[in-house]
Order: structure tokens, then C-alpha cells, then sequence
């Protein structure tokens, strides 16, 4: 006759972290339940604000506003003086060394 093992590990290792699982859900769930009592949850901070709120006083009207004069148009400006791309010579030199201009020496092939 065959004797019969204990086995079965595996089948109570799942069970058990689904058990788990439900019983930590059932848990948050019972924990973050509201309550519909007469208990007012407010704090010390929340009277404090509510009375400096009763202090203030009204805020004064603002007057009307004032129509402003027209705005010029700003004037377009001009080149700055300085550096002149066409007649320096230092940028002329790297424009020429980049291959921008046509004098850079042709490719060789």
C-alpha cells in the first residue's frame, strides 16, 4: 500500500498571502472608513484661521483706473557699431576656415 506524504506546501503558501491580502484590504478598509457622528474633526489651526479670518478688516475699494497716454511705437535699432563681419579680418579668417564663404580653398578630391 502507498503511503501518503504530507505535501502541499505550496497550495498553503499561496493561500496564506491571499489570506493575508484580504485581511490587510478588511483592515485599510475598516480604518478609513468615515464617520457620520456629531464629531467635528477641526483643529487648533483651523480655529486659529478662522478667527484671524474674522479679524481683518474690509479691504478698501480700489479707485477707477486712469486711462493711459498712448504708447509710442519703440524705435527700430540699429546695426551696433563694431565688429563688421565684412571687414574683420579675424572673422573673415574663421568664416573662411569653416568653408562659409568662397574663400575657403575648394576640396580636394
Amino acid at each position: 500500500m502507498a503511503e501518503k506524504r504530507g505535501g502541499g506546501g505550496f497550495f498553503w503558501g499561496v493561500v496564506g498571502f491571499l489570506v493575508g491580502v484580504a485581511m490587510t484590504l478588511a483592515v485599510l478598509a475598516f480604518m478609513s472608513r468615515e464617520t457620520n457622528g456629531d464629531f467635528d474633526q477641526r483643529t487648533a489651526a483651523d480655529e486659529a484661521a478662522e478667527s484671524a479670518q474674522d479679524a481683518l478688516p474690509e479691504a478698501p475699494a480700489l479707485p477707477a483706473p486712469t486711462p493711459k497716454a498712448e504708447a509710442k511705437a519703440p524705435v527700430p535699432r540699429g546695426p551696433e557699431p563694431g565688429l563688421d563681419p565684412a571687414s574683420d579680418d579675424q572673422i573673415a579668417d574663421d568664416a573662411a576656415s569653416s568653408g562659409m564663404t568662397s574663400r575657403a580653398p575648394p576640396p580636394e578630391e
